[in-house]
């Protein structure tokens, strides 16, 4: 390993999960004799541009993915289908152009499939080792092996046995030659739970347009419901602070104050995104689940941890608050802590190839 190797940590722009779950391995890597880099775009780069303001980041333009207001989301994403594979292509030379222009020593890439090379060691960062798909799940299941492969390594943010928080996406196949199973990553540092102050925290996350959906519903919810409440709406590049009759509205939180606002809250409203879960599973947290319609990785996640008792779902066009909150009282979370010793262990193994 260099005296002081340069490595290019990458999230996927899908909402902000990916982003989110790369800020422990980041935290990890600045602690140690390394140089960090970020490349992410839109909403991404805003939130971790204020967790690492110290950190150079640079633009390494994605797939640019949007999500249907209405309509099949299956057929969105076949229509989509070339436009992400030309994406693909294209990082994977931009990605080499910007190792060769910067001195990058080693890759670490969340969920974006173009980000592997030839010229330094790379890792993938996926739970979805199987993707749930509405149809052709054996085609698709295909494709994810083969993008997979062409990095060195892949770590697997979870448990590898049970219990764990991704069910089939990480457990139904044999896993990825070279993967690891490192633990639930979080952001949070897991700190004690307050007496609440607030009665619903609402989480807003996601790809537009559907992001923009969720918060006018459930917005609306709130209103009516005339409960103390923290709106959350994950947009770090437009600040803002409102107080609309019972609502608090933020345009963002750090880390450590979402941490704080879920330990003084009575309720959460969030999506069923995987980032979502482990950060909630750190904390043994309940929460009122809405996943994403069409997101069919979301819906499963949604319905395999309601089965479990864990967390209370409810399809978007159903939701409705008062009821949500009476039948989440019979869901009490689950407490799947990471595994900072495994993660550790990883990044150690990764930086003795670099």
């Amino acid at each position: 390993m260099a005296k002081e190797p340069h490595i290019l940590v990458a999230p996927l722009n899908w909402g902000l999960g990916h982003a989110t779950r790369c800020i422990p391995i980041i935290r990890a890597l600045t602690k140690k004799n390394v140089r960090v880099s970020i490349a992410a775009e839109e909403h991404p780069k805003a939130l971790l541009e204020k967790e690492f303001p110290d950190l150079e980041f640079f633009d390494l333009p994605g797939y640019q993915i949007t999500y249907p207001s209405g309509g099949n989301m299956a057929i969105h994403m076949v229509k989509l289908m070339p436009k992400i594979l030309k994406g693909i292509s294209e990082e994977r030379k931009a990605l080499e152009k910007l190792i060769r222009d910067k001195n990058i020593d080693g890759v670490i890439s969340d969920n974006r499939f173009g980000l592997h090379t030839n010229l330094v060691p790379t890792v993938f960062i996926t739970h979805q080792v199987m993707i749930k798909s509405a149809f052709a799940e054996s085609i698709i299941q295909k494709l994810n092996r083969r993008f997979i492969s062409k990095f060195d390594t892949c770590w697997i943010p979870d448990y590898e046995g049970e219990p764990n928080l991704s069910g089939d996406l990480s457990h139904r196949y044999e896993k990825p030659k070279g993967a690891s199973f490192i633990g639930p990553l979080t952001r949070f540092s897991q700190s004690e739970p307050q007496e609440p102050d607030i009665e619903v925290l609402a989480i807003i996350s996601g790809p537009e347009p559907q992001r923009t959906l969720f918060q006018h519903i459930v917005q609306t919810e709130l209103e009516i419901s005339n409960l103390k409440s923290v709106m959350v709406i994950g947009k770090a590049e437009q600040p803002q602070h409102l107080k609309l009759e019972n609502i608090e509205v933020r345009s963002h939180a750090t880390a450590t104050e979402l941490e704080d606002l879920i330990n003084r809250s009575k309720y959460l409203v969030t999506r069923s995104g995987y980032s979502t879960l482990m950060d909630l599973a750190a904390m043994g947290r309940s929460a009122i689940m809405i996943p994403t319609p069409g997101q069919t990785e979301q819906e499963y996640l949604a319905q395999y941890h309601m089965d479990r008792k864990h967390y209370f779902a409810i399809d978007q066009d159903r939701f409705d608050l008062e009821e949500a909150i009476k039948f989440s009282t019979d869901f009490k979370g689950v407490y799947l802590p990471p595994t900072p010793e495994k993660m550790g262990e990883a990044i150690e193994e990764f930086l003795a190839k670099v």
